[in-house]
C-alpha cells in the first residue's frame, strides 16, 4: 500500500505548547480535521477539512458507500485505508483509467484489497537454483473486496464519488493488534520522531530508545506503530545528513537560481565561518500576487525540518478563486523571538515594504511578540484551526468524559456576537467544568483578543481564519518528502509554487466559460455576476439567497433591525445612506469577507437599490484581480485552448446531433486553420516568467475546480462567426 504522503514527508509539525512549561507539549496530530469547521462568515467551499487519520487509534471507521463523496482521491485512498485497518487487510491501488492528456486527467481509480487479484507466478526451477527458497503460499487469492472511485465534476467542483463498494473477502481478515506490523501501516510520527532524536543526542542505544518510548505511551513491549529495524533506519537517515553543508549547499542553490532569474528574491544571514543561520526567498510570480492579495497573510510556522531541527515558516494568502497562494518561505535556525522577528523583516523587505492589513498565525507566545514588535499596525490573530488543535491534549485527559460536551460549549461561546456576551459565558463555562485555576484556561483567557470571535470581527480575513494544517500538507504534498535534502529545498519549493500556479491559470481560464446560475432572479445577484468571480459569487449568492428569511423593522431614519422571520428579539442593526451610497452592518460580515452580509442585503433590496455600490464590490473579489488574465504566450494559449476544448468534449458528447454538429464545425474550423500563418510576423510572444528557467513537468491538480460548459447556443453563435469567415 502506498503511504499517505503527510507520513513521508520531511516536514513534521512542532509541539511546543504556549505556556511556556518544557513538560507539556501538543500532541497536534491526533487532532481531527473534521471536528472543527468555519462558523464565521461565509462558507470557504476550499477549504472543506479532510478525513481524520486514525493509525494508532481505536476510532471505529464506518464503511464506504456508493454516492460517498471526497475532496480528492488522496482523501478517498486514506478513508479507505483507515476502515480497512478497523477491519483487518490492507488496501493498495490497482487499475486507473485517464491520464494528463485526458481533460479530466485521471478520472477513475479501484482501490482494492491487499489480497485481490491472481497469484504472482513463481520464479523457475533455474533462478532458484543457485539458492534455497522458502515456498509460501501465495497473498493473491483473487479477492473481490475492492472501493471505485470516480472523478465528478459538477458545478464547477471536482470530487471524488464511490461508484462502486464491495467489502466481501474470500479469505480470513487479520488481526486488529498485528497489522501495525505491516510495511503499509508502520510508521514513526512526528512526536517519536523528536523523541527519538533528543534520546539518542543523549546517548541511548536503540533498545532504550524503544522501551522510553513504550513507557511514555503506556504500551506493552511490541506495540509500538514501529519497530526496532525502523528506528535503526530512521537513525542512520539522520546521521548521514550534515547540517552545515548542507546549509552552505543551499545558499549557493540561492546564489545560483538569482543569476539565472534576476527576478528571484532571497535574504539570508551567516554566523561563524559561513555557517547559515537564517534564509528566506520569495518568486516574482509569488512577489506579484502580494501586491494583489497581500491584504490577509497566514504565516505558518508549525512545522520544521526533523533531520535538520529547523522551523520552517511559509506565507500564504487566498486569491480571488478562493486558492491558496505562496508568498514566501523561511527556514530558521531556531524559534525564538530574534529568529521570528528576522522573518518577518525579511518578509516585509521582500515583499517591498507593504505591510499586510492582517497576519495569522499559530498560538505561539514568542512569534506574538515578533509580530507586535515588526508589525505594529498589522491585525494579528490565531488561527482557529490551531486554536482547537491544542484543546485535546490540555482538556481530554482532565475532563474525560466531559471533554465532549465542553468542546461543543467552547466552540459556542468562542462564536458569540459581542464581547460583554463572551466574557459572561466563559466565566460561567469554566466554573461549570472546574477549570478556573487551569493555566491553559488562563492562558486562552488573557489572549482572547486574538482567536474569541467576537474580538475579531472587524478584520478581513478572506477565509483564511479557520485554515491550518490542510493547507500547508496539500502545498509540500508530492514534492517535499523525507527524501529531499536542506540544499535542494528551495527548488522542490518552487516546482510546487509553478504547480500552484499553472492550477490556478487553469481555473481562471475555466472560470472565464463559466455560466453564472442566478437563484433569486434578484437585481442585485445579476449584477454581482458580471463582476466577481465564481468563488465570490458563490459567497454573494449564499447570503443573498439566505436574506428573503429575514424581517426588517426602520427604528429610526436609514437605521433597521434586521432579525431571522422565526426569532422574536435579537437581530442586526443596519445603517443605509442612499445618498453617499453607504451601508454598514453590526454583524461586521463585509468587514470580514468582504461580501456584503444577508443583513445589509435584505434592506437594499427593499429600499429599491439594484445595483450594489461600486465600493462594496472588492476589487480583491473581481474577476479583473486574477494573477493570469492578461498573457498572450504560448503557455497562455495552449492553457486557455485546452480548458475549451474540455467543455466543448462535455458539452456535444451528451447527444449524438450535438456530436454531429460539433465535429462538422470543428472539421472546417481546423482547415481553416492550417492555412493561416505557422508564425507570428510582426512580435515574437513574451512569456510569463515561471519560478525558474529550466523547464519542469508538471501535471494537471487534481483538485482544480471544473468549470460547467457553456451552453450549446454559445457554441452556435461561434461556428456561424467561423463559418461567416
Amino acid at each position: 500500500m502506498t503511504e499517505t504522503a503527510s507520513r513521508d514527508t520531511c516536514l513534521t509539525q512542532k509541539h511546543q505548547c504556549p505556556c511556556g512549561d518544557d513538560q507539556c507539549y501538543i500532541d497536534e496530530e491526533a487532532y481531527e480535521d473534521d471536528e472543527f469547521t468555519e462558523q464565521f462568515g461565509p462558507a470557504e467551499p476550499s477549504f472543506l477539512p479532510g478525513i481524520p487519520r486514525t493509525f494508532g487509534t481505536t476510532k471505529i471507521i464506518p464503511p464506504p458507500y456508493v454516492g460517498q463523496s471526497f475532496q480528492n482521491d488522496d482523501e478517498a485512498l486514506e478513508y479507505y485505508s483507515n476502515f480497512a485497518r478497523n477491519s483487518g487487510f490492507l488496501v493498495r491501488r490497482e487499475r486507473s483509467k485517464g491520464n494528463p492528456e485526458h481533460p479530466l486527467g485521471v478520472y477513475k481509480r479501484e482501490l482494492v484489497c491487499h489480497r485481490a487479484g491472481p497469484p504472482l507466478p513463481v520464479k523457475s526451477g533455474e533462478e532458484n537454483a543457485s539458492k534455497r527458497v522458502r515456498k509460501k503460499k501465495p497473498s493473491r487469492c483473487r479477492c473481490d473486496a475492492q472501493m471505485v472511485i470516480k472523478k465528478n465534476v459538477t458545478a464547477g467542483a471536482t470530487h471524488w464519488v464511490v461508484v462502486n463498494f464491495s467489502n466481501v473477502h474470500n479469505h480470513e481478515l487479520l488481526d486488529r493488534n498485528n497489522l501495525q506490523f505491516s510495511p503499509g501501516y508502520r510508521y514513526i510520527s512526528a512526536v517519536d520522531r523528536e523523541r527519538i532524536l533528543a534520546l539518542a543526542k543523549g546517548g541511548c542505544n536503540v533498545n532504550l530508545i524503544l522501551r522510553a518510548l513504550e513507557m511514555d505511551k503506556g504500551v506493552k513491549p511490541g506495540e509500538l506503530t514501529f519497530t526496532e529495524k525502523d528506528v535503526k533506519n530512521f537513525l542512520q537517515a539522520s546521521v548521514s545528513i550534515n547540517p552545515e553543508n548542507e546549509g552552505s549547499e543551499l545558499l549557493k542553490s540561492c546564489k545560483f537560481m538569482k543569476e539565472k532569474n534576476p527576478d528571484f528574491r532571497y535574504e539570508f544571514t551567516s554566523v561563524e565561518a559561513n555557517k547559515l543561520e537564517h534564509i528566506a526567498w520569495s518568486y516574482v510570480g509569488s512577489v506579484r500576487a502580494y501586491t494583489v492579495f497581500g491584504d490577509v497573510v497566514f504565516f505558518d510556522t508549525s512545522y520544521r525540518l526533523h533531520a535538520y531541527n529547523r522551523p520552517v515558516g511559509v506565507w500564504f494568502g487566498i486569491d480571488n478563486n478562493g486558492y491558496i497562494i505562496f508568498f514566501g518561505c523561511a527556514v530558521l535556525l531556531d524559534e525564538k523571538p530574534d529568529s521570528y522577528r528576522w522573518a518577518l523583516q525579511a518578509f516585509l523587505h521582500l515583499m517591498d515594504g507593504k505591510y499586510p492589513q492582517t497576519m495569522l498565525t499559530d498560538f505561539h507566545i514568542g512569534l506574538k511578540d515578533a509580530v507586535m514588535t515588526e508589525f505594529p499596525h498589522t491585525k494579528h490573530a490565531f488561527s482557529l484551526w490551531h486554536i482547537m488543535s491544542k484543546l485535546p491534549s490540555w482538556f481530554s485527559v482532565l475532563l474525560d468524559a466531559q471533554y465532549e460536551k465542553f468542546k461543543a460549549e467552547f466552540c459556542r461561546v468562542r462564536d458569540l456576537e459581542t464581547r460583554e456576551e463572551f466574557e459572561h459565558e466563559w466565566d460561567q463555562m469554566v466554573t461549570e467544568y472546574g477549570l478556573n485555576s487551569d493555566r491553559h484556561i488562563s492562558l486562552l483567557f488573557v489572549h482572547r483578543s486574538y482567536w474569541a470571535v467576537p474580538y475579531l470581527r472587524s478584520w478581513f480575513f478572506g477565509g483564511l481564519l479557520a485554515t491550518g494544517d490542510l493547507s500547508v500538507k496539500s502545498f509540500f504534498r508530492g514534492f517535499v518528502n523525507s527524501q529531499t535534502r536542506l540544499k535542494d529545498f528551495v527548488e522542490q519549493v518552487g516546482v510546487a509554487v509553478d504547480f500552484q500556479n499553472q492550477a490556478g491559470e487553469e481555473a481562471t481560464t475555466r472560470q472565464n466559460h463559466q455560466n453564472f446560475q442566478i437563484k433569486t432572479c434578484l437585481p442585485l445577484e445579476e449584477h454581482t455576476s458580471t463582476i466577481l468571480t465564481h468563488y465570490a459569487f458563490e459567497m454573494f449568492q449564499k447570503e443573498i439567497m439566505t436574506s428573503t428569511q429575514y424581517a426588517v423593522f426602520e427604528t429610526s431614519r436609514d437605521t433597521y433591525l434586521v432579525r431571522h422571520h422565526l426569532s422574536s428579539d435579537g437581530g442586526h442593526t443596519v445603517s443605509c445612506l442612499p445618498s453617499n451610497e453607504e451601508v454598514s452592518c453590526s454583524c461586521k460580515g463585509f468587514e470580514c469577507s468582504g461580501i456584503l452580509c444577508r443583513h445589509v442585503l435584505r434592506v437594499l433590496s427593499l429600499k429599491n437599490c439594484f445595483l450594489v455600490p461600486e465600493k462594496y464590490l472588492l476589487h480583491r473579489w473581481r474577476r479583473e484581480s486574477s494573477l493570469f488574465p492578461k498573457s498572450s504566450g504560448y503557455n497562455y494559449r495552449t492553457q486557455a485552448l485546452r480548458s475549451l476544448a474540455s467543455i466543448i468534449i462535455q458539452e456535444s458528447s451528451i447527444t449524438k446531433d450535438r456530436f454531429e454538429y460539433v465535429q462538422w464545425h470543428l472539421s472546417r474550423l481546423l482547415n481553416h486553420i492550417r492555412d493561416m500563418p505557422a508564425a507570428d510576423e510582426a512580435t515574437l510572444d513574451l512569456e510569463l516568467s515561471s519560478t525558474f528557467d529550466a523547464t519542469v513537468d508538471v501535471v494537471p491538480a487534481r483538485t482544480v475546480t471544473r468549470g460547467r460548459p457553456r451552453k450549446l447556443k454559445g457554441l452556435t453563435k461561434t461556428a456561424k462567426e467561423m463559418q461567416a469567415m
